[in-house]
């Protein structure tokens, strides 16, 4: 019902008490409706948004433990060895709670991006605490023979080594490093026509399934093989043209529990080891260790260095070379001394193994006096 504004004027249009109350009336039916896909949304919200929190102080408490506990346990040392991949799920989290402007979260999730980005850059940089000046390095080509050197873990269970002797053959190295032999692989190697050239060859001491075996066209001076937690360890000195070049194969144990695998007491025993060697030096093998292992940081701050970083390759990967459903990782390495040039590195196929063999070029640096021969 209209009513008059006084003075006969034209009906008021604001609303009577009636409507006013069924306005209110209708409200109060709106808002007892069901709330079905709102509260819906928000129980999603709540459980991406916890899901993530508990994802990204997983991470935080793995990096924290890499960094005052670095590879204190075998499960620690596993997940550094894939820290390539571990801790990709922060960039998601990252990435949702600046969407969200969830600022604290944003902040956890930035440290521990901050803490991958800084572990993967050195796979990217070149490693040049050795680098000489252009010059010396043209009069030392001039000098020092080029010496390549082929290792490979050829897989225990294989039986079948036509591939890689062929592979061998393609790449025409000077030594041939091949871990994880047995009696097949060594009468395969033999019997091969293409490996005839290879003369001088250890194994003429007692050695066991798993062994490293070095054979080489070169001259080998002389040799030794330690064993290590029940592991040999083959070292031999080649002859380079007026150097001596001495080389390390090895074949360290997976980082699991003793008393099959003593990871921690192999490379207790190794470290001091290797960096104790003199003379030009090369040491290569099965690492069972990443780029992002205590033991990779141990050799490289005693001043070896990895030939993948002195190329500016960390990134390369040498297993399970497409035989587990596992993300690849390099735990085949190579390190050099100072007085050791990388020229190149490279990975091979490994067909009929587990790893991609390791391709390698050196040189030695200028006039080094020989080590002490091996007694």
């Amino acid at each position: 019902m209209k009513t008059l504004e006084p003075g006969g004027g034209a009906p008021s249009s604001r609303p009577s008490i009636e409507q006013k109350a069924k306005a209110a009336e209708l409200a109060a039916k709106v808002a007892a409706l069901p709330h079905g896909a709102s509260s819906r949304h928000g129980w999603l919200w709540w459980m991406c948004h916890v899901c993530l929190w508990l994802v990204t102080l997983s991470l935080l408490v793995a990096a924290v433990a890499r960094i005052v506990y670095h590879d204190g346990t075998h499960e620690l040392t596993w997940i550094n060895a894939f820290t390539r991949y571990v801790y990709l799920p922060a960039y998601v989290c990252l990435a949702w709670a600046a969407w969200m402007r969830r600022w604290i979260l944003s902040l956890v999730a930035l440290a521990v991006v901050g803490c991958h980005v800084a572990w993967m850059m050195p796979n990217f940089v070149r490693d040049r605490r050795f680098d000489v000046p252009s010059e010396a390095t043209v009069s030392q080509e001039s000098e020092s023979q080029t010496v390549r050197i082929f290792f490979a873990n050829v897989l225990a269970t294989n039986h079948d080594f036509t591939p890689l002797w062929k592979e061998i053959e393609n790449a025409n190295p000077d030594v041939v490093v091949l871990a994880e032999s047995t009696r097949f692989s060594k009468d395969s190697f033999r019997q091969s026509p293409a490996m005839a050239a290879y003369v001088h060859a250890n194994g003429v001491r007692k050695s066991q399934s798993g062994e490293v075996i070095v054979y080489s066209k070169l001259p080998i001076k002389s040799e030794l093989q330690n064993w290590v937690t029940g592991r040999v360890v083959q070292t031999v000195d080649i002859e380079v043209g007026v150097h001596t070049l001495r080389l390390i194969g090895l074949h360290a144990p997976r980082p699991m529990y003793p008393p099959q695998y003593d990871y921690f007491g192999y490379w207790k025993k190794m470290v001091p080891l290797l960096t104790s060697a003199e003379g030009p030096l090369v040491v290569i093998g099965d690492f069972n260790a990443t780029e992002h292992s205590l033991v990779y940081k141990q050799l490289r701050d005693s001043g070896l260095r990895s030939a993948h970083d002195d190329r500016g390759r960390g990134y390369a990967t040498t297993w399970p070379n497409n035989r587990w459903r596992l993300p690849p990782i390099r735990i085949d390495q190579a390190f050099l001394s100072p007085d050791v040039e990388c020229l190149r590195v490279a990975e091979g196929q490994g067909e009929g193994s587990d790893h991609r063999p390791i391709i390698l070029d050196v040189q030695i640096r200028g006039k080094h006096p020989a080590a002490a021969e091996i007694p």
